[in-house]
C-alpha cells in the first residue's frame, strides 16, 4: 500500500479514484484540494449512478475484494464514502454496506509493521465507519484530520470523536487527555466539558457548523493549537486573547473578515492560517506580523524569516 498517512485520499489508489470521480462530477482536482466545498450534494447526486458504477466495476475486476486483500478494490469505497460524508449526499444501503465492509480493520490487521501507525490507522477507520453508519442525506460529516504523533495515540493522550469524548467524560478519564479531535460531526456548539480541560494542548473542530466560539474558550490557557477550519464563523471572540500558550490558530474557510485586537497579547502565537477567509493582510495592531500571499498565512514574531 503506497500510503502517505492514515487518511483517505492520501494513498496512490485512492488519489487516482478521486481524480476520476471528481472529473465525472465536473470538478477540477486542484480546485477540490484547495477547497473541498466545491463538491456539492447536488453535484454528487446528479452523477451518483456514474460514481456507483465506478465502484462496481472495480469490484468486478477484483474477485478477491470479498476477502479484503486488494487495496485497489477498496479504494473506490473509501473515496465515495468520503465524498458522501462531505456533501451529505444520499447513498444506497447496498453502497453503505460495501463501504463498511471495505473499511473493516480486519482487512489491514497485521499489515502495518509500525505498531503506532497501525493503531492510528485503526482509530481513523473506526471514526470513518462510525460516521458512515450514522450518515443520512442532508447531514454533512467528515473524517477526522489527525495532527498527532503515533506516540500520542499509544499513550492514550488523544480523544477522537464525540462518542469517545463523552465516554471519557463519563468515566472520569478526560483530564488526562492532551488532544481533543471533534472534526466532522456537524457540531453547532462545542461541548461545555471541553472548557474544563485546563491541560489541553490542542483542540480540533474542523468541518463542523460552528457560528461562534464562546467566551469560555479563555479557560484553555494551556492550549497551543486551535483548528477551526471549515466552519461558519464570522468573528472570533476577544476572549481568544487569553489563550496565553497559543502557538497556531487555523481558521481556514470561514467567513471571518477581521481578527480581534486581543491577539496582540499572545506572545507565543506564531502562525494564523487564513486561507479561504476575507482576511488578505496582517492587521496593523500585530506589529511583528507578516502576511504571505502564497500560503495565505500570517507569520508573527519573524517566523517567516526563520523559515528561509
Amino acid at each position: 500500500m503506497a500510503r502517505g498517512s492514515v487518511a483517505i485520499l492520501d494513498d496512490d489508489a485512492e488519489s487516482d479514484v478521486a481524480a476520476f470521480m471528481l472529473e465525472a462530477c465536473g470538478i477540477d482536482t486542484i480546485d477540490f484540494y484547495g477547497n473541498e466545498r466545491v463538491l456539492t450534494r447536488k453535484n454528487f447526486e446528479k452523477n451518483y449512478n456514474v460514481l456507483e458504477k465506478m465502484v462496481q466495476v472495480r469490484q468486478i475486476e477484483d474477485p478477491q475484494f470479498i476477502y479484503g486483500i486488494n487495496e485497489s478494490s477498496r479504494a473506490p469505497y473509501f473515496v465515495i464514502g468520503y465524498f458522501a460524508l462531505l456533501t451529505g449526499a444520499r447513498i444506497s444501503e447496498r453502497l453503505r454496506r460495501g463501504i463498511l465492509e471495505a473499511a473493516k480493520w480486519e482487512c489491514e490487521d497485521g499489515y502495518w509493521e509500525d505498531d503506532g501507525f497501525a493503531l492510528k490507522r485503526r482509530i481513523y477507520l473506526d471514526d470513518f465507519r462510525e460516521k458512515i453508519s450514522l450518515h443520512k442525506a442532508g447531514q454533512k460529516l467528515h473524517t477526522a484530520l489527525f495532527k498527532y504523533s503515533e506516540r500520542d495515540f499509544m499513550e492514550s493522550k488523544v480523544v477522537v470523536g464525540i462518542n469517545q469524548f463523552r465516554d471519557y467524560c463519563d468515566y472520569g478519564k478526560i483530564q488526562g487527555v492532551k488532544h481533543v479531535n471533534l472534526d466532522g460531526w456537524g457540531l453547532q456548539a462545542i461541548p461545555s466539558e471541553v472548557f474544563e480541560l485546563n491541560n489541553l494542548k490542542s483542540l480540533s473542530l474542523e468541518f463542523n457548523e460552528l457560528k461562534e466560539l464562546p467566551k469560555e474558550i479563555l479557560n484553555l490557557t494551556a492550549l497551543k493549537h486551535l483548528y477551526i477550519d471549515y466552519n461558519l464563523l464570522e468573528t472570533l471572540p476577544e476572549s481568544i486573547g487569553m489563550l496565553s500558550s497559543l502557538r497556531s490558530l487555523s481558521i481556514i474557510h470561514n467567513n471571518v473578515s477581521y481578527l480581534p485586537e486581543s491577539l496582540r497579547n499572545l506572545k507565543n502565537l506564531k502562525y494564523i492560517y487564513v486561507r479561504g477567509t476575507k482576511i488578505s493582510r496582517a492587521p496593523a495592531f500585530l506589529k511583528t506580523a507578516e502576511y504571505d500571499e502564497l500560503t495565505k498565512t500570517i507569520y508573527l514574531h519573524n517566523e517567516k524569516k526563520k523559515l528561509k
